[in-house]
């Protein structure tokens, strides 16, 4: 899960698919599914779960490179529950959203092939408000962060009780890193895209070994955590591209290197969260896109404003960041959300396209410029070291493989979004679905995209064409997104 130094417990609402992005760039071949490498499951392109065992309980969890502790909440309970007698609770973000429970301790499993005697857990007994990961088959959380500046819950609270000494306490990694001293400490991470027609990479966790279809990213450049000792994943980004151009975004932290940014990489995160400036800069691009800003329109992603971006479902824009020198496409399902909305009234259903980038607001201030989240690392295979094995570890890096093909993805977008739309409802121009929210417009008589006349595309013509339209104050009403 994300947030400063830690993910947000997000709002799992299912999109039908995304979109935005291509380049040409160098990219790993398409992975040959292998039962070695295919240990993790996307759900609806918003969580990444893999199957866990502890205390020979088999538990579904969610894999979150921005937090470290390992928690566990299986609606039937645990058997064998090994109860130590301490509690703590786990926070995340600014510490509204948290879990609470018993601390276990038990024999915990990854594969079959990682494994820990005595693996400290959270037993969770409570949370705050309600968690739509739970409604989805996901029952737990497990941690792959730093325990660095006291990132462990679990371990704080063992130590404190056992003393410094006490190890058993420590994150899942740290216990397996500790088995093999003399390996590299370093985690390699695919995740795979639902809805696309490339055959996209099987997700794959492997630890201490690189998935043998990614193995060159080995000669990746290395990427630096920025700053040293934060605790986070969290790199220089050198620029954020929108059709060849990078947009202006200047960082708001001291130790980002002159005209560049730092974003941490978290898979805890569904989407890109940034500054709402960098959003339109993005979205702006969109011909006929319209920004409006109202709290009835549920995003599909997080976000700390209610600026929502609705956009033509057929819009493609090319959007890529560039690492170190190196362009990273972001594949065009990854940039917008499709969805339904409901009218006003009740009586008409249209298809909606809306930003998947969303505003960051506070999130992470003073910490990081940006949260990258899923949406960005769908397109890359990344391997995260702690710095190497040893006593003498140096300074984390990230190294990363593009897996998005820029030339496959335009058509693979232009393919994906027209199937599903032959399955929707009509798609009103963005202008237009505004007009209905806000009673300008009568839901009955509105044109579809698909045969609007020329006359009237010239009545409704308010903008120029390729500049987004802004539109403030409006009351929309709006379904659920999916």
């Amino acid at each position: 899960m994300p947030g400063a130094a830690a993910s947000l417990l997000f709002l799992s609402l299912l999109v039908l698919e995304s979109s935005a992005v291509q380049f040409d760039f160098k990219v790993a071949p398409p992975k040959a599914a292998t039962a070695s490498n295919n240990n993790l499951d996307s759900v609806g392109n918003n969580r990444y779960i893999t199957n866990i065992t502890i205390s020979g309980n088999v538990v579904p969890v969610l894999i979150d490179t921005g937090s470290t502790d390992l928690w566990v909440a299986p609606p039937q309970g645990l058997t064998n529950f090994n109860d130590t007698g301490l509690s703590t609770t786990v926070r995340y973000g600014d510490g509204s959203t948290f879990v609470s429970g018993d601390i276990g301790v038990g024999a915990f499993s990854l594969d079959g092939q990682f494994t820990v005697p005595f693996q400290a857990y959270l037993n969770v007994a409570s949370e705050a408000g309600e968690d739509p990961d739970l409604d989805i088959g996901i029952f737990g959380l497990l941690g792959l962060g730093f325990e660095t500046n006291g990132g462990s819950e679990i371990n704080n609270a063992v130590q404190h009780a056992q003393g410094p000494e006490a190890t058993w306490g420590q994150s899942v990694l740290s216990n397996i890193f500790a088995q093999n001293p003399d390996s590299s400490n370093f985690m390699g991470i695919a995740l795979s895209r639902l809805g696309d027609q490339e055959g996209s990479a099987d997700g794959s966790l492997t630890i201490a070994e690189y998935d043998p279809d990614y193995e060159s990213v080995q000669n990746s450049p290395k990427l630096s955590q920025t700053p040293a000792g934060s605790g986070t994943w969290s790199i220089v980004l050198d620029s954020f591209k929108v059709g060849g151009n990078p947009i202006t975004w200047p960082s708001t932290l001291s130790a980002a290197p002159a005209g560049k940014n730092i974003v941490l990489l978290d898979t805890g995160t569904t989407n890109i969260l940034m500054p709402q400036a960098q959003v339109n800069a993005i979205y702006s691009t969109i011909p006929g896109a319209v920004l409006t800003q109202d709290p009835n329109i549920p995003l599909a992603h997080v976000s700390e404003s209610h600026n929502v971006w609705v956009v033509p479902c057929t819009a493609e824009i090319n959007v890529a960041t560039t690492f170190a020198g190196q362009d990273f496409a972001i594949h065009p399902l990854d940039v917008t959300d499709m969805g339904i909305i409901q009218s006003p009234d009740g009586t008409h259903n249209f298809t909606v396209c809306l930003n998947a980038f969303t505003d960051i607001g506070l999130i992470g201030q003073g910490e990081t410029d940006a949260l990258f989240g899923d949406s960005f690392l769908r397109n890359v295979y990344t391997a995260f070291d702690f710095g190497t094995g040893g006593p003498t570890k140096g300074t984390p890096f990230v190294q990363m493989l593009s897996t998005t093909d820029a030339t496959k993805s335009a058509a693979d977008f232009t393919a994906v979004r027209a199937a599903a739309m032959q399955n929707m409802p009509p798609e009103l121009k963005p202008i237009d679905l505004i007009r209905v929210f806000n009673g300008s417009l009568n839901a009955a008589d509105a044109v579809p995209v698909s045969t609007d006349s020329k006359k009237n595309d010239a009545s409704r013509r308010t903008f120029a064409p390729g500049m987004g339209v802004v539109l403030g104050g409006f009351l929309l009403g709006f379904s659920t997104l999916f």
